[in-house]
């Protein structure tokens, strides 16, 4: 029997079959939220959010009933939702596997496990910071509040869930120039067959969530920006490994 998801919209949820959320998911673009993470206090059981990448976009109406979810799960101020979205239960340790979801029980906002959701994400905060070095008493990290840092030959700033690499580029540079390489722990930037940049990243990013685009500086020269997803959102204390 196939494990069941739970369908979330502003109006009433239903149930739908593992089959289905994988359908949906081949029509489009399927953007993930980590809406409880896997600790070791659930049994490493996280629950995620899966809705359309593109939803506002879309002018897909926005879900207020997935917010609220957010909301109760501890983030502030909560990410907003466009669409429908699917609510899924993966348990990731000893084995990757998806569990199911009871309708109206784990559907509700008075459900248990999102009552304890708070908890476990700072439980995994926490040991992410531990394991970053990042702690109340430091200082702010590179690259946060929009305040870009220099390093060798580009800039980047970031947000707990993107990094924003800007790189300045030759005269002349167009786009078909200019290749970028995104791996899940790394880039590679070449121009005109020349080799830019080559970065080991200190985390790792989900490369089908990153883009990149040619704009114009503020000096009239032509600079590269590119965005990258990450994975896990946490603030980095470096851009490379």
């Amino acid at each position: 029997q196939q494990p069941t998801h739970q369908f979330g919209s502003s109006e009433a949820p239903s149930q739908v079959s593992a089959e289905t959320l994988r359908k949906v998911a081949a029509q489009g673009h399927v953007e993930v939220f980590s809406l409880v993470h896997a600790t070791p206090s659930n049994k490493f059981t996280g629950v995620n959010i899966y809705l359309d990448e593109v939803g506002m976009l879309k002018r897909l109406p926005l879900n207020t009933r997935a917010t609220e979810f957010a909301a109760q799960a501890g983030y502030n101020p909560p990410p907003q939702f466009y669409g429908d979205v699917f609510l899924g239960r993966l348990k990731t340790k000893p084995i990757l596997q998806n569990l199911s979801m009871k309708l109206g029980e784990d559907s509700s906002l008075g459900a248990p496990w999102l009552q304890r959701a708070t908890m476990d994400n700072l439980e995994y905060q926490t040991a992410l910071n531990t394991l970053t070095g990042k702690n109340e008493t430091q200082a702010p990290v590179d690259g946060e509040g929009g305040v870009a840092k220099a390093e060798d030959g580009y800039t980047w700033t970031q947000t707990e869930e993107e990094l924003e690499m800007t790189v300045k580029l030759p005269e002349g540079v167009g786009s078909k120039d200019v290749k970028v390489k995104f791996m899940p722990q790394s880039i590679k930037i070449q121009c005109r067959s020349e080799g830019l940049q080559a970065l080991k990243l200190f985390e790792r990013i989900d490369p089908d969530g990153c883009i990149w685009t040619l704009e114009t500086a503020k000096d009239g020269g032509k600079q590269l920006v590119i965005t990258m997803e990450k994975v896990e959102q946490a603030l980095w204390p470096r851009i490379k490994d």
